[in-house]
């Protein structure tokens, strides 16, 4: 028992380490000026994600700033200097792989210390950073689109074909074992499945790997899930087409399709200043799941028969019967006629029961620093 928790807990410190070298993180870059746009030196700027702050640096003397390894997601960006009004930039899409020039950032002058600008970041039409090939989905995009499985989603990227199933079956052409899937960095052997709402991004590359993905001879298929949230929230939805209710089904269909999926996310434990009022996070947490039932998930076109229940039992009872001729025996399954047989509006035999758990822990270790545990 001893040495099994011994390599579990080799196994997750691998896993940790292996993240810092293969998760497909984002830079951003930019420059602050004032007014009569002249650069600004030493000017604060921080990037805050769900209210809690990810990272941060500094501008040196022309004005420029360079933040890199940020996780992939969506981001506020508050600028702030002695003297001047703080502005804040909310909605700013950090893609893996990829580098975001921002416009150039200018900065009012001001005293008022709780005042602050607060702008509405646009995405640009025109990707600057060209970088590898394929495409990538952030979380406001999966909201309206109807495939919940990162396959699916990643069979919108050009080049990505998917199987019946909905996953996917070739990059460009390539075999489907040549495909591999990340999760927050790591590399998936097994099952990819995770809850839609655990979805940060989903980003897709088809050619032009970076190095540091290895010997990839199809495409990358790099899933980054969602982090802890300052404040709790959390949330379910519930999709079906119907019920089973002993042979029979009853809603939009035949086919009983259910899924409840939920979300919930917060601090666990929080900062207090002297006069013991909370202030920062010290740990924090998300968990998503999801469970579906489904009864056909592949329903054909043609109609569907099943041996009658009474004919079942007698064919159970009595299996064979002599063979007339004197030699041997025949079974009772070869004298079935269609009077022995009903009707059915779903295939038998093919129902099935899946569920999905994903979970985060976040632990902030400064401004540059967050050590996360998940899976």
């Amino acid at each position: 028992m001893l040495n099994r928790i011994t390599l579990l807990f080799l196994s997750t410190l691998i896993s940790v380490s292996f993240s810092f070298a293969q998760n497909g993180t984002g830079t951003i870059k930019g420059t602050i000026l004032d007014e009569t746009g002249e650069p600004l030196p030493f000017v604060n700027v921080t990037l805050k994600q769900n209210g809690n702050l990810k990272t941060g640096a500094t501008t040196d003397f022309d004005g420029n700033f360079k933040i890199s390894s940020i996780e992939p997601g969506k981001y506020d960006l508050e600028v702030s200097f002695v003297g001047y009004q703080t502005q804040k930039t909310e909605g700013i899409i950090i893609k893996g792989d990829k580098l975001l020039p921002l416009p150039d950032i200018t900065l009012k002058e001001g005293d008022l210390l709780d005042e602050v600008e607060v702008i509405t970041y646009k995405v640009p039409l025109i990707d600057k950073d060209g970088g590898a090939s394929g495409g990538t989905v952030s979380r406001d995009e999966l909201a309206r689109m109807p495939g919940r499985s990162a396959g699916a989603i990643a069979s919108t990227v050009g080049g990505v074909q998917s199987d019946a199933n909905g996953d996917v079956a070739s990059v460009r052409g390539t075999r489907a074992d040549a495909t591999y899937y990340y999760i927050d960095g790591i590399k998936v052997r097994g099952s990819s499945a995770l809850p839609k709402s655990a979805i940060e991004e989903v980003s897709v590359l088809t050619g032009g790997l970076p190095a540091n993905y290895g010997d990839v001879t199809g495409g990358i298929i790099s899933i980054t899930t969602r982090g802890a949230s300052r404040e709790y929230f959390g949330g379910f939805e519930y999709v079906t087409s119907g019920f089973k209710i002993g042979e029979n089904t009853y809603g939009l269909d035949n086919y009983g399709y259910n899924l409840l999926e939920g979300i919930i996310s917060g601090p666990l434990l929080m900062k207090k200043d002297s006069s013991g009022a909370k202030t920062d996070p010290l740990i924090g947490f998300f968990l998503s799941g999801n469970f579906t039932s489904i009864i056909d998930g592949r329903p054909l076109a043609l109609d569907q028969y099943k041996v009658k229940d009474d004919v079942r039992a007698n064919l159970l009872e009595n299996p064979v019967r002599p063979n007339p001729s004197g030699s041997g025996i025949l079974y009772n399954t070869d004298f079935l006629n269609a009077d022995d047989f009903e009707k059915v509006k779903f295939r038998q035999n093919v129902a099935s029961l899946s569920g999905n758990l994903s979970g985060k822990l976040d632990f902030p270790i400064n401004e540059n620093v967050t050590f996360t545990l998940g899976g």
